[in-house]
């Protein structure tokens, strides 16, 4: 799996890296902070996602995902910006998603499960989709949200569902797909790696 990561602040994009890296463990990340240095390298290799900043000098972030999904019309495109205002206007080219700074772990889990193009699930972020120890999963993420103090409707109105809808994954009868995991992690506080690590991945459990 090829990243590359374009952000005209170097100590940015040592961060972002370091993150990715994380939760991302098999990844190869590449880092720019040329414009045009990083369209070079995506005509000379395969790229699986890019990780753009918005506000750069020259060609803006939007720019570059426009002559890069030319290029490579399969690349997911992820950007990672300080000015949310951004956000609709980076919505007119194909994008996977949209982080706001300073990126997290939790943000970046998130957006990796909302590829348009979906990678293969060799990593910890994409092994979450063979889990199937519904009951499992339930205890440990109820147990998360006690340790953080959240009653069941102040869980549920964070992450924007019904308050039956927290009581079926936390019992078992429903495991969260992978977008709502992602907004699960976030609230939590959490890594996906930290909750999913001793789960049976062999047993039943239905996903929704």
């Amino acid at each position: 799996m090829n990243i590359i990561i374009l952000d005209n602040h170097k100590l940015i994009i040592t961060e972002i890296r370091r993150q990715v890296l994380s939760v991302m463990p098999d990844a190869r990340c590449v880092c720019f902070t040329k414009q045009r240095e990083a369209i070079e390298y995506l005509r000379e290799n395969p790229v699986d996602v890019a990780l753009l900043d918005v506000d750069m000098p020259g060609l803006n972030g939007i720019e570059v995902a426009e002559l890069m999904c030319q290029i490579n019309p399969r690349l997911n495109v992820i950007f990672v910006t300080g000015y949310p205002e951004y956000a609709l206007q980076a919505f007119t080219v194909p994008v996977s998603d949209f982080i706001v700074k300073p990126v997290s772990e939790e943000a970046l889990m998130a957006s990796f499960g909302k590829l348009r193009f979906p990678l293969e699930k060799s990593i910890d972020a994409y092994r979450y989709d063979d889990v199937k120890d519904a009951k499992a999963l339930g205890t440990r993420l109820k147990s998360i949200r006690k340790e953080r103090g959240l009653s069941v409707k102040e869980l549920a109105d964070r992450i924007d569902v019904s308050f039956q809808t927290i009581y079926r994954w936390e019992n078992g009868e429903r495991i969260p797909d992978g977008f709502n995991m992602g907004k699960l992690m976030n609230v939590l506080g959490v890594r996906m790696k930290d909750v999913i690590s001793d789960i049976d991945i062999q047993t039943g459990g239905d996903r929704a």
